[in-house]
Protein backbone atom coordinates (compact mmCIF):
# COMPACT_ATOMS: atom_id res chain seq x y z
CA UNK A 1 0.00 0.00 0.00
CA UNK A 2 1.15 3.50 -0.91
CA UNK A 3 3.34 5.75 1.94
CA UNK A 4 1.81 7.86 3.10
CA UNK A 5 -1.92 6.94 2.51
CA UNK A 6 -5.44 6.32 4.76
CA UNK A 7 -4.80 3.15 4.21
CA UNK A 8 -1.32 2.93 5.74
CA UNK A 9 -2.17 4.67 8.42
CA UNK A 10 -4.43 2.70 9.75
CA UNK A 11 -2.80 -0.22 9.29
CA UNK A 12 -0.41 1.62 11.13
CA UNK A 13 -2.47 2.81 14.21
CA UNK A 14 -3.59 -1.47 14.52
CA UNK A 15 0.17 -2.26 14.90
CA UNK A 16 1.07 0.54 17.27
CA UNK A 17 -2.02 -0.51 19.43
CA UNK A 18 -0.83 -4.17 19.60
CA UNK A 19 3.03 -3.25 20.02
CA UNK A 20 3.62 -3.97 23.84
CA UNK A 21 7.31 -2.44 23.36
CA UNK A 22 5.55 0.92 22.36
CA UNK A 23 2.96 1.17 24.95
CA UNK A 24 5.52 0.25 27.32
CA UNK A 25 7.96 2.82 26.04
CA UNK A 26 5.45 5.17 25.67
CA UNK A 27 3.34 4.72 28.75
CA UNK A 28 3.90 8.11 30.23
CA UNK A 29 4.14 9.86 26.46
CA UNK A 30 0.89 12.42 25.79
CA UNK A 31 1.21 14.34 22.75
CA UNK A 32 0.57 14.14 18.84
CA UNK A 33 3.41 13.85 15.74
CA UNK A 34 2.94 14.81 11.81
CA UNK A 35 5.10 12.06 9.81
CA UNK A 36 5.78 14.56 7.30
CA UNK A 37 6.84 13.65 3.74
CA UNK A 38 8.40 16.67 2.28
CA UNK A 39 8.36 17.16 -1.42
CA UNK A 40 11.21 18.20 -3.79
CA UNK A 41 9.21 21.23 -5.40
CA UNK A 42 8.24 23.03 -2.12
CA UNK A 43 5.28 24.66 -4.22
CA UNK A 44 3.77 20.98 -4.00
CA UNK A 45 1.51 19.38 -1.87
CA UNK A 46 3.32 17.86 1.47
CA UNK A 47 1.51 14.83 1.97
CA UNK A 48 1.56 13.14 5.61
CA UNK A 49 0.25 11.34 8.68
CA UNK A 50 -1.12 12.94 11.66
CA UNK A 51 -0.70 10.53 14.75
CA UNK A 52 -2.42 11.39 18.42
CA UNK A 53 -0.90 9.14 21.11
CA UNK A 54 -1.80 8.62 24.44
CA UNK A 55 0.00 6.31 27.16
CA UNK A 56 1.27 4.42 24.49
CA UNK A 57 -1.58 4.00 22.70
CA UNK A 58 -2.52 5.94 19.25
CA UNK A 59 -6.04 7.12 19.15
CA UNK A 60 -6.08 8.45 15.33
CA UNK A 61 -3.82 8.84 12.54
CA UNK A 62 -5.14 10.57 9.76
CA UNK A 63 -3.52 10.86 6.28
CA UNK A 64 -3.79 14.25 4.80
CA UNK A 65 -3.05 15.38 1.11
CA UNK A 66 -0.66 18.11 2.35
CA UNK A 67 0.09 18.10 6.23
CA UNK A 68 1.57 21.66 6.32
CA UNK A 69 -0.92 23.24 8.00
CA UNK A 70 -1.87 20.48 10.52
CA UNK A 71 -2.20 21.66 13.91
CA UNK A 72 0.51 19.54 16.15
CA UNK A 73 3.00 19.53 19.24
CA UNK A 74 6.16 17.43 16.71
CA UNK A 75 6.68 17.52 13.18
CA UNK A 76 9.25 14.76 11.69
CA UNK A 77 9.85 15.34 8.21
CA UNK A 78 12.27 13.89 5.45
CA UNK A 79 12.05 13.60 2.06
CA UNK A 80 10.08 10.83 0.07
CA UNK A 81 13.69 8.70 -0.56
CA UNK A 82 14.32 9.46 3.13
CA UNK A 83 10.85 7.74 4.34
CA UNK A 84 11.55 4.93 1.62
CA UNK A 85 14.66 4.18 3.48
CA UNK A 86 13.44 4.96 7.33
CA UNK A 87 10.72 2.00 6.83
CA UNK A 88 13.19 -0.14 5.19
CA UNK A 89 14.83 -0.26 8.52
CA UNK A 90 18.00 1.55 6.98
CA UNK A 91 17.79 4.35 8.93
CA UNK A 92 18.02 5.13 13.16
CA UNK A 93 15.31 7.40 13.79
CA UNK A 94 17.20 9.39 16.62
CA UNK A 95 20.49 9.41 14.81
CA UNK A 96 18.91 10.83 11.50
CA UNK A 97 17.88 13.89 13.52
CA UNK A 98 21.03 14.32 14.31
CA UNK A 99 22.62 13.92 10.75
CA UNK A 100 20.18 15.96 9.37
CA UNK A 101 18.60 13.14 7.71
CA UNK A 102 15.30 14.21 8.93
CA UNK A 103 14.27 17.38 11.28
CA UNK A 104 11.95 17.32 14.12
CA UNK A 105 10.20 20.46 15.04
CA UNK A 106 8.61 20.77 18.42
CA UNK A 107 9.64 20.50 22.23
CA UNK A 108 13.35 18.73 21.64
CA UNK A 109 13.46 18.40 25.23
CA UNK A 110 10.37 16.05 25.81
CA UNK A 111 11.08 14.08 22.66
CA UNK A 112 14.52 13.22 23.98
CA UNK A 113 13.19 11.79 27.01
CA UNK A 114 11.27 9.47 24.82
CA UNK A 115 13.38 8.05 22.10
CA UNK A 116 12.65 4.70 23.20
CA UNK A 117 9.40 5.82 22.10
CA UNK A 118 10.10 7.41 18.38
CA UNK A 119 12.31 3.73 17.98
CA UNK A 120 9.13 1.72 18.25
CA UNK A 121 7.19 3.60 16.59
CA UNK A 122 9.21 3.58 13.79
CA UNK A 123 10.14 0.06 13.88
CA UNK A 124 6.17 -0.41 14.24
CA UNK A 125 6.04 1.27 10.46
CA UNK A 126 8.61 -0.13 8.97
CA UNK A 127 6.84 -3.66 9.61
CA UNK A 128 3.76 -2.20 7.37
CA UNK A 129 3.76 -3.28 3.73
CA UNK A 130 5.20 0.54 2.07
CA UNK A 131 5.41 1.33 -1.67
CA UNK A 132 5.63 4.85 -3.06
Amino acid sequence: MPFPSAAWAEAFRIAVNQNEAYRDAARAWEGDIVFLVRPPDAQAPAPGIHLELAHGTCSAATFHPDARAVASEFVYEGSPENWARLLRGEVDPVKSILDGTFKIRGNLAKAMRFTRAAKELVETAARIPADG
